[in-house]
């Protein structure tokens, strides 16, 4: 039998149970409403390729690019890149103009976020004001939006393939399974003790209700090319197939996986509902399955003054690391107090690995830990040891 104080795996254990002590407080909260209130959208990669001097019209279209995608507390929406292909590129811009050094200028540009890798464009074409008024918003991007902001815990839009037949059966199956699911799941309780404020929590937790919408979406309408182009761009092999597709959209707008033909079923869409509005294990944004939409929202601006969802907790400062804290805030610049809001993002400063106890000052604690316990362990076993030699 493996000795279990020499086993890595126990080191881990432990490592990660100290981690997960001071996030505990995050396991209570929905998929849906944590990506709501914490996971802001990768933003998009627009591109205007140009020879020289831009004319008047297309400088102002420039202009009300970088007004439109810069409305985002995180940094904007989108990251804008304005090139002069007469000059020098680096090299991930120079290969995507190779592509379209036979375009017409000045050209436009869309690119899924770097972050998912995806090769191929969300859109092209010359640069325009209708074609930026398509890239920018939609009446059905607004729409989830719209939902998703009010009341929606999930919106699942449903691509139609054109078979009205499939579509219409498609669509009923889907609205029937989630009414079941709407009635059947229950969230998770919020933990006790954690709305305790006299005056900003004492009616307790937000009342947070299940509710899941169905937006069906025509493939071929015009208004919506660049919404449709996001979607079938999530997989591979999405533009090649023809058949209804059902994508579930939530948080900010992401597009959590896509239902196509006979995997629209009951038992997909249950677990997917369970997944959305069961508790939030996995707080960290990239190790959670989906991709984000492009959508021209400022959800910051949007959410303040409503309630959070999540609650607030200041952990007890560690002992014994006062002087490792002293010496990290050495090294920082005096800054203001931050005002902290009761709104969904104004308590962002107070949460997660931002309070006394940080991800560094854990991960230290956890080897300094590890660390005293493989010595006091060595020590009895060298005595042991040396007791039978004796």
């Amino acid at each position: 039998m493996r000795n279990r104080l020499a086993n890595p795996a126990f080191w881990g254990a432990l490592a990660l149970g100290v981690l997960a002590a001071a996030t505990v407080w995050a396991c209570s909260v929905p998929v849906f409403r944590y990506a709501l209130e914490r996971w802001p959208a990768e933003p998009y990669t627009i591109l205007v390729f140009h020879r020289g001097p831009l004319p008047d019209a297309a400088s102002k279209t420039v202009e009300r690019l970088k007004e439109e995608t810069a409305a985002n507390t995180y940094g904007g929406v989108a990251r804008l890149g304005v090139i002069d292909v007469s000059g020098e590129m680096n090299e991930a811009v120079a290969k995507i103009w190779q592509e379209h050094a036979s375009a017409t200028l000045p050209h436009l540009v869309v690119r899924f976020p770097e972050f998912y890798g995806i090769p191929i464009n969300v859109w092209s074409g010359p640069l325009t004001d209708e074609a930026v008024t398509q890239v920018l918003d939609s009446p059905a991007r607004r729409q989830v939006a719209r939902r998703l902001l009010e009341s929606d815990s999930a919106v699942f839009v449903l691509l139609e393939s054109g078979n009205a037949k499939q579509d219409d059966a498609a669509a009923r199956l889907v609205e029937a399974q989630l009414k079941e699911l709407q009635e059947a799941i229950e969230l998770p309780a919020p933990p006790g003790g954690f709305w305790d404020d006299p005056v900003y929590d004492s009616e307790g937790p937000p009342q947070l209700t299940l509710k899941f919408s169905v937006l069906r979406l025509k493939r071929d309408d015009p208004a919506e090319g660049v919404f449709v182009n996001m979607l079938l761009g999530t997989e591979p092999d999405l533009r090649d197939l023809k058949e209804t597709m059902v994508f579930p959209l939530f948080g900010r707008g992401r597009a959590l996986c896509a239902l196509v033909g006979k995997g629209i079923n009951k038992e997909n869409l249950e677990e997917i509902g369970f997944f959305l509005a069961g508790p939030c294990s996995c707080t960290v944004k990239y190790q959670n399955p989906g991709v984000d939409m492009f959508f021209t929202v400022d959800w910051d601006a949007a959410l303040a003054g409503e309630e959070s969802a999540i609650p607030e907790v200041t952990p007890p400062p560690l002992t014994g690391l006062a002087a490792f804290k002293d010496a990290q805030n050495q090294d920082q610049q005096p800054q203001e107090p931050q005002k902290v809001r009761r709104t969904l993002f104004g308590m962002i400063s107070r949460i997660g690995f931002t309070g006394p106890i940080g991800f560094t000052h854990m991960l230290v604690f956890s080897v300094v830990a590890g660390l005293i316990v493989i010595a006091i362990v060595s020590l009895i076993v060298w005595k042991r040891q040396r007791a039978r030699a004796g």
